[in-house]
């Protein structure tokens, strides 16, 4: 048979759904955001847990770390959770999008990070 269709022609790709890589992103987002507090407890908890942690609270030696930088990671996060969540269906979402959801990754990292080196030497 020729390949215009024949038994052995193959199955033609299916049409890709427009809406299912927005869907994806704001999946991911929310999931990421919805983690950050857990995970912020599990840091908390791991600090405390270890030798230097445990000094700290009961001796008082914590670090210094300003407040401001809590503050700017969270309003960081907090707008690029925003971002990424906020993709319309009818487009596939842009790099920035994509962009967003990897800025509240990475900040949420560094909130978590700072809370865990407040508590360690």
């Amino acid at each position: 048979m020729n390949d215009t269709g024949g038994p052995n022609a193959p199955a033609p790709a299916p049409a890709p759904i427009p809406y299912l890589d927005a869907r994806t992103l704001r999946r991911a987002a929310l999931w990421a955001g919805l983690l950050f507090l857990p995970a912020t407890l599990l840091g908390l908890v791991l600090a405390l847990s270890s030798e230097a942690g445990g000094v700290c609270v009961m001796r008082g030696t914590c670090r210094e770390i300003p407040g401001w930088l809590y503050a700017t990671t969270l309003a960081v996060a907090g707008g690029a959770w925003l971002r990424a969540l906020t993709v319309p269906d009818g487009a596939p979402p842009t790099r920035a999008r994509w962009a967003a959801l990897w800025t509240l990754i990475g900040a949420e990292m560094i909130f978590i990070c700072l809370v865990m080196g407040y508590f360690l030497p």
